[in-house]
């Protein structure tokens, strides 16, 4: 086995729903150029066996498009990353890859790891019949719900994400989210539910930071935002809407389904500890 340097995306964009995060931050390395980043293969016998993207300060990103799950190819791959970082945050992939690599590179690294986030992949290609609520709006956000917003992703990031930001980064999130397509929900000239077009992809759309604050949750504030967004994405051209749901969230997972998403992968994004 080698662990060489990759030199385009084509694999990774055979299924780039699967790999959204991943082709995400590759457009993301591509413009910005940083020095500390890593996009390489690992070969076997000239076959592409792993695809590896690694971008200071974020977890390690992996995808086999052999489906590779074998302890080999894990082995081989965490002491080849050993040495390039022996201090990783973490891994998200899919769920058994993401387990094996971290087993591994734990037991060189003297490392402990921990599930952060067990996470679904939902994928959207046809709308079911819709039943929403004309009282709402969808609109795009604008400066001037900064004040409203910046509320929004502090509340999301803590709830969803268990993660904590300081003012300056959460400011930084609004000013990506507004960059990438910020999208609120109103009732009545109020604000009760937000999404965002999250990362640069070729065929499709990837929504993230979905939040209804808690006062308003139960009121189907979540299944019209995301109908709506959805709808308006396959309507300019998408062809497929695509998202991470967390997989112990029966209530928005239920959502998305009764939309037309459908579960494709499970996946984990993995904590290393001390």
């Amino acid at each position: 086995m080698k662990l060489i340097k990759y030199e385009n995306m084509d694999l990774i964009l055979e299924k780039e729903w699967l790999n959204c995060l991943m082709v995400g931050n590759c457009f993301e390395g591509l413009k910005q150029k940083p020095k500390d980043w890593l996009l390489a293969k690992v070969t076997k016998n000239n076959k592409t066996e792993l695809i590896i993207l690694y971008r200071k300060p974020w977890k390690l990103l992996l995808y086999s498009p052999t489906d590779n799950k074998s302890d080999e190819l894990f082995k081989f791959t965490a002491k080849e990353i050993y040495k390039i970082d022996a201090s990783l945050l973490g891994v998200n992939a899919e769920k058994e890859i993401a387990n094996k690599f971290a087993k591994y590179y734990c037991e060189i690294s003297n490392f402990n790891f921990k599930i952060h986030k067990p996470l679904r992949i939902l994928l959207l290609t046809e709308l079911e019949n819709a039943n929403l609520n004309e009282e709402l709006v969808l609109r795009k956000a604008s400066v001037s719900d900064k004040d409203i917003l910046i509320k929004f992703i502090k509340d999301f990031y803590e709830e969803a994400v268990a993660e904590e930001y300081t003012d300056d980064q959460i400011e930084e999130k609004f000013n990506a989210y507004f960059r990438r397509g910020y999208y609120v929900l109103e009732k009545k000239g109020k604000i009760v539910a937000q999404a965002v077009f999250a990362r640069d992809l070729k065929k499709g759309k990837c929504i993230s930071g979905v939040y209804t604050q808690k006062e308003e949750r139960g009121k189907g504030y979540a299944y019209n935002l995301i109908y709506r967004i959805s709808k308006k994405a396959l309507d300019e051209g998408a062809e497929y809407c695509v998202l991470y749901t967390d997989d112990e969230n029966p209530i928005s997972n239920h959502v998305y389904e009764k939309i037309g998403y459908r579960r494709m992968v499970d996946c984990e994004d993995i904590d290393f500890y001390k």
